[in-house]
């Protein structure tokens, strides 16, 4: 039996809950999809079964929350101390890699819209040949 993922979001917030693997006949209830959130700007939210981006404000929020929530848990995380040249190193490697996370984002961004637009032109073209 063929099986696909499943993408869940919160009923209220709209945001991504879980994922689950589902029967390929399975039919979307309310807040379903097939569409996995993966590289949106979180927190995505799913709207008319899609995921739609944070804002770069939301974001920021959601990354200064999780921050906060991080250091409630583990509050030496929060102690002062001077940065030796490997923590220089992972700072500076971490904001690589969030750059690197920005840059993947744009580009699935562009392939979907390219994806699209050719999706368009192969209508289109199927059209012409139908009316010829």
């Amino acid at each position: 039996m063929a099986m696909k993922g499943i993408f869940y979001a919160d009923p209220n917030s709209h945001q991504f809950t879980y994922s689950d693997i589902v029967p390929d006949d399975y039919v979307l209830k309310e807040n379903e999809t097939f569409e996995n959130p993966t590289g949106k700007l979180e927190p995505a939210k799913l709207v008319n079964g899609s995921w739609v981006d944070a804002t770069q404000e939301e974001h920021q929020a959601y990354l200064d929350a999780m921050q906060q929530d991080y250091l409630r848990q583990h509050p030496e995380a929060s102690q002062p101390t001077e940065p030796d040249n490997s923590d220089q190193a992972v700072n500076l490697l971490g904001q690589q890699i969030a750059k690197m996370q920005q840059q993947q984002t744009t580009m699935m961004q562009s392939i979907n819209a390219l994806g699209q637009l050719l999706a368009k032109a192969q209508g289109t073209t199927t059209d012409t040949k139908v009316q010829a």
